[in-house]
C-alpha cells in the first residue's frame, strides 16, 4: 500500500513538470511581446502612412503640372484621427505668367482625384501662396530706401533752433576805414615785402642720409 502510494506521487509529479515547463516559458514569451510592443499606437501609424501616400499623390500632380521640384514646397495637415481627411498647402517659387490660377485649379483637381481613387481620401482643399521672385524682392529693397529717409523726425530728437527768415542788411565801409587799411600796409618794413625780381640765393642741394659714401664728380657725370 505505501509502495504504491509512492509510486503514485511520483508520477504526479512528473506528470506536472512539463505542464509547469511549457507555462514558464508562455509566459516567458508574453514577457517579451509586451517589452517589444511598438512606440506609437497604430492609429498614429495609420496617419503617418496615409501622409506618406498623400506626399507621393502630390508630387505627381505637380510634376504632371510641369511644375519643378525647385519651385515649390508643400506640407499636408490632417483634419481628422484616422488619417481621411487632409488639406495641402503648396508655397509656388513662379509667377502669374508662368503658372496661372486656373492651371493651379486644374493640378488641384488632379490632387484630388488621385487621392479619392488611390486611396481612398478627402482632400478638401488645396492652398496656394506664390513666393516672391528675386526680381520682386530688389524692387521691394529699392522701394524701401526712399521711404526709411524720408520718414520724419520722431518728437523725442532735439529740435532744431530757429533761423529768421530777414537778415541784417550789410554795414558799408567808411573812407576813413579804408585809408587807414592802406596806411597800415605801407607802413610795414621793406624787409618783409620782397620784389618779384628779386634774385634769390642758390639753395643747397640736400644729401640723402645713408650709410654710403657721397658720390664723386665722376659718378654724377662730370669728366
Amino acid at each position: 500500500m505505501i509502495t504504491t502510494l509512492n509510486m503514485s506521487f511520483l508520477n504526479w509529479l512528473s506528470a506536472r513538470k512539463p505542464f509547469a515547463g511549457k507555462g514558464a516559458l508562455a509566459r516567458a514569451r508574453n514577457a517579451f511581446r509586451t517589452t517589444t510592443m511598438p512606440l506609437i499606437s497604430p492609429r498614429r501609424g495609420r496617419r503617418l502612412l496615409r501622409r506618406e501616400q498623400l506626399f507621393a499623390v502630390v508630387r505627381e500632380s505637380l510634376i504632371r503640372g510641369g511644375v519643378l521640384s525647385t519651385s515649390y514646397s508643400f506640407k499636408v495637415l490632417n483634419l481628422d484621427a484616422n488619417g481621411d481627411t487632409f488639406i495641402a498647402l503648396v508655397d509656388l517659387a513662379l509667377p502669374a505668367q508662368s503658372m496661372p490660377d486656373e492651371f493651379l485649379l486644374e493640378i488641384e483637381r488632379w490632387i484630388q482625384q488621385s487621392a479619392k481613387s488611390r486611396h481612398v481620401m478627402d482632400v478638401r482643399g488645396v492652398y496656394w501662396r506664390r513666393k516672391a521672385t528675386p526680381e520682386q524682392v530688389g524692387q521691394a529693397l529699392r522701394a524701401a530706401v526712399p521711404a526709411q529717409t524720408r520718414r520724419e523726425v520722431p518728437d523725442t530728437s532735439i529740435p532744431r533752433p530757429a533761423v529768421s527768415a530777414s537778415r541784417a542788411p550789410a554795414q558799408a565801409v567808411g573812407e576813413d576805414e579804408v585809408r587807414a587799411f592802406r596806411d597800415a600796409i605801407n607802413s610795414l618794413p621793406a624787409a618783409t615785402m620782397r620784389h618779384p625780381q628779386e634774385p634769390q640765393l642758390p639753395m643747397p642741394t640736400p644729401e640723402a642720409v645713408s650709410d654710403f659714401a657721397a658720390l664723386s664728380d665722376t659718378q654724377h657725370g662730370k669728366i
